[in-house]
């Protein structure tokens, strides 16, 4: 029986899984700062929020240490605004800075699924299958290292990119305790880890409070034996995650931090029960079109590229097949479990997208990810058993009569058409979509108030202006020109802006005397942008601000 074992014996392991982290790491940090080009609001209001922070213990708001950051009203989960401060600290308050967290999180969550996967097929399969743990670890690392979803989500500031790292190496740590053979400190110390990397995933994003808690169920139901033989150790545990999660108990119950839900899923409108199980039924059933998981559906850039979908077509085909096969992992129920961990970790995954009002939705499905991948390499498994049992592949040898010729080319086929669409999606990535969204991720900002500070104050030997008025039109300015001023959150609403306008810009605004009026593009025809003092193109070659300098005579 032909096995897949290629650089899986213990050193080649080793190695294979270090290079592919490597290219991970390559792959979330290459050109971080300037792809996608601009900054995201929230993107603004974490490394803003996390600055003040580290400055003065508050936040924008004043709120001394927050459990629930009010910043828009969208009541931010706390854990990546901390973080994010001490970065800044470290290296700026730039965009670059502001990503490395997320960055960082996406290569960890690399070699914690590797590991996470080795676990559970070493678990579920048998001596009959083809992939050997080793390389579905590897074949796993890769697909993740290289998957269009996670590396969108890893390179940008949405939090929901470190929740999966937390969550994946919380169940590898909770797998850890309960299969493999340690002693009692090494399992202890395993559960400790687990407990606290689920408890911080409620910190660190919404969809982590109904993701997180349903996967321990599911761990706990399936691994109820181990459980029981370990009462003790689990009940100690659970009663540290219940401590651990006190203040975000206290401030969902008592303060604001409920408000998150209401605002963003659909049992916060005033729908009948009956509507709105069908209209969550048909969210659910949206995350699984192919329009979304590989065509690029979706309602802006900042969610996607808009190209290429959450799964690459090789992905995307091996998960079809893995859903086809369970009729024949009957028969085997070694991969029947672990597949049925895998499907029900996808459903858990789409819940929080599923029960949300903005459908499709690839930032709150992102910890279906796992689930997704885990069902690819279990239809991997049946493509390739099924293959090997073919006549073709029985009669036709090689040269020197080796066995399994036309399994060894699909695998190599299939190899080298994922590495094709990766970099057909990699090349989208850095030319088209690097112009196509810099509208969605507010380009222009930065090199705008880097021009228009100068005037505040009458420095770099430019004239004080008495006003500064700024377009609203692409949302939240007044978040930009704090995180650019670096402004002390006391001083800010103690009237540091005071200088500031945020508002629709008129023809007339320009008749004002010693003042700098910013239009955005939508002003070009009312505004005399040929006239500007400056204008402020995007990288696609449009112009995002015009600056208007008026007369500063008396």
């Amino acid at each position: 029986m032909v096995r897949i074992t290629y650089f899986t014996t213990r050193r080649w392991y080793g190695l294979v899984f270090i290079c592919i982290l490597v290219i991970a790491v390559f792959l979330r940090f290459y050109k971080l700062g300037q792809v996608p080009a601009g900054m995201t609001w929230d993107e603004a209001a974490i490394g803003y929020n996390g600055f003040a922070i580290w400055e003065t213990r508050r936040d924008e708001w004043l709120q001394l240490l927050p459990v629930s950051f009010r910043s828009f009203g969208d009541y931010k989960a706390p854990l990546a605004i901390y973080v994010n401060g001490l970065f800044t600290l470290l290296f700026g308050l730039n965009l670059t800075a502001i990503r490395i967290p997320f960055a960082l999180a996406g290569s960890l969550a690399v070699a914690g699924f590797g590991l996470l996967i080795r676990t559970l097929w070493r678990e579920t399969s048998s001596k009959n299958s083809l992939i050997s743990a080793e390389a579905a670890s590897l074949v796993g690392m890769s697909v993740i290292a290289l998957s269009p979803w996670h590396l969108h989500f890893s390179r940008v500031g949405f939090e929901s990119g470190m929740a999966l790292a937390e969550i994946l190496w919380a169940v590898y740590f909770l797998l850890s305790f309960f299969l493999i053979k340690h002693s009692k400190m090494v399992k202890n110390a395993s559960l400790l880890l687990s407990v606290l990397l689920f408890a911080l995933s409620f910190y660190t994003y919404h969809s982590a409070k109904i993701v997180t808690p349903l996967l321990v169920v599911m761990f706990a139901v399936r691994y109820r034996e181990q459980m029981w033989q370990e009462a003790k150790s689990m009940l100690a545990g659970g009663i540290l995650g219940c401590l651990l999660l006190l203040p975000l108990i206290k401030d969902s119950l008592f303060d604001a931090g409920a408000e998150r839900f209401q605002q963003a899923s659909l049992f916060g409108m005033d729908i009948p029960a009956t509507e709105l199980l069908a209209i969550i039924g048909q969210n659910f059933l949206l995350h699984f079109s192919p329009h979304f998981l590989i065509l690029g559906a979706t309602e802006t850039l900042r969610h996607g590229s808009g190209a290429w979908g959450v799964l690459l077509p090789t992905t995307f085909v091996l998960v079809v097949l893995s859903l086809l096969s369970v009729i024949n992992h009957r028969h085997n129920p070694t991969h029947l479990r672990l597949w049925q961990m895998a499907f029900w970790w996808l459903v858990i995954g789409i819940i929080p997208a599923a029960i949300g009002r903005d459908v499709p939705h690839s930032n709150r499905a992102l910890l279906a990810l796992p689930g997704f991948i885990l069902l690819a390499l279990e239809g991997a498994e049946w493509c390739l058993q099924w293959i090997k049992n073919t006549a073709i592949n029985l009669r036709v040898l090689g040269n020197h009569g080796e066995k399994n010729v036309i399994l060894k080319l699909v695998i190599g086929y299939l190899i080298l058409l994922h590495c094709f669409f990766f970099f057909k999606y990699s090349t989208h990535y850095y030319s088209v979509f690097a112009q196509a969204s810099t509208q969605d991720f507010q380009e222009g900002y930065q090199a705008m108030l880097e021009y228009v500070i100068p005037y505040e104050n009458g420095e770099q030997g430019r004239p004080e202006v008495s006003k500064i008025r700024i377009s609203d039109e692409y949302g939240q300015p007044y978040i930009y020109a704090l995180l650019a001023r670096q402004t002390n959150p006391i001083w800010y609403q103690g009237g540091s802006l005071i200088k500031y306008e945020f508002a629709d810009v008129e023809i007339g605004d320009l008749l004002r005397e010693n003042a700098i009026i910013v239009g955005s593009a939508r002003d070009k025809d009312d505004l005399p942008f040929e006239r500007a003092d400056k204008l402020i193109y995007g990288s696609d070659g449009s112009i995002r601000f015009a600056i208007f300098v008026t007369d500063n005579s008396e």
